[in-house]
C-alpha cells in the first residue's frame, strides 16, 4: 500500500512501472485505428452490395410489371441502374431466368478492397425472383 501513495519526492506510478502503460496504450490505439480503417473499407464494399441489391430490385420490379420484356432489355436496365449507383457491369455478370410465372435476375461480381500492401477480393451475388404481372393488370396497391 505504501508504494501506491504519493511520495513527496516522486508523484505518479510506483517504481518499476514507468513507461509500461504508455506502450500498452499506444499499441491499443494503433490497433483500434487499424481495425477502424479495415472496417471502413470492408463496410464500404458491403454498403455498395446493399445499394446494388436495391438497384437490381428496381430493375426486377420494372421487368415484371407492364408488358413482356426481352432479356436484352432487362440486362440493359440492370446495367443502367448499376451505372447510376457508380458500378459498372458487363452482360456476362447478369443472368436472366424466366419461367411461365416467375422472373429471376442473378448478378454476380467481384469487388476488390485495396489496402496498402494487400488487395482483398470480395465476391458478391444478388439473386432475386418475382412473380410476373404481365397479364394480370399490373400492381394494385390498396
Amino acid at each position: 500500500m505504501k508504494s501506491l501513495t504519493l511520495l513527496a519526492k516522486r508523484k505518479g506510478l510506483a517504481p518499476g512501472y514507468q513507461g509500461a502503460a504508455t506502450g500498452g496504450c499506444l499499441l491499443f490505439i494503433i490497433g483500434v485505428v487499424v481495425l477502424g480503417y479495415v472496417g471502413f473499407k470492408v463496410g464500404d464494399a458491403y454498403w455498395n452490395y446493399l445499394e446494388m441489391r436495391y438497384k437490381v430490385r428496381e430493375a426486377l420490379n420494372w421487368a415484371v410489371a407492364g408488358g413482356p420484356k426481352v432479356d436484352v432489355e432487362i440486362v440493359q436496365k440492370v446495367i443502367g441502374n448499376a451505372r447510376g449507383a457508380g458500378t459498372e457491369f458487363s452482360p456476362e455478370n447478369i443472368q436472366i431466368k424466366q419461367t411461365t410465372d416467375t422472373l429471376t435476375i442473378i448478378v454476380s461480381w467481384v469487388q476488390e478492397v485495396e489496402f496498402p500492401y494487400y488487395t482483398l477480393p470480395l465476391k458478391f451475388k444478388v439473386d432475386l425472383s418475382e412473380v410476373k404481372r404481365w397479364h394480370k393488370g399490373g400492381l394494385i396497391l390498396k
